[in-house]
């Protein structure tokens, strides 16, 4: 009996771990939907745009609890944030996740390139 008790002690006391280290900046949103949107934060650099696929390749640090660093595409919404960046500039951004669908929020431009700023 003591060793079903210690077991049920173990396994609840791995939960609690579990639980309370999830990533710190992890949010989790509801949606309109059922599904539940996942927010991370993104630190990175501005690889190329698509403007006509709403679209942002950008080189990105790791993001806890999300992926490790790499480079890939993201849609951004709304697709007017693209406006505001060029190739090379340094941004922050929400990675939002619902479901199978990701894209990137709330764009800041924390340092801009030595292309843009020859360009202006």
């Amino acid at each position: 009996m003591n060793r079903i008790a210690t077991r049920v002690t173990l396994l609840l006391f791995l939960m609690t771990l579990v639980y309370c280290n999830k990533a710190p900046n992890q949010v989790t949103a509801q949606s309109s939907g059922n599904t539940a949107a996942k927010r991370y934060h993104l630190k990175g650099k501005v690889v190329s745009i698509d403007k006509q696929a709403k679209m942002v390749n950008v080189d990105s640090e790791a993001i806890p609890g999300f992926m490790d660093a790499m480079t890939m595409p993201y849609q951004v919404k709304p697709d007017s944030e693209l406006d505001k960046l060029a190739p090379g500039d340094e941004i922050t951004a929400d990675v939002v996740v619902e479901g199978d669908n990701g894209w990137l929020e709330n764009i800041v431009v924390t340092r801009h390139s030595g292309a843009a700023e020859k360009g202006k």
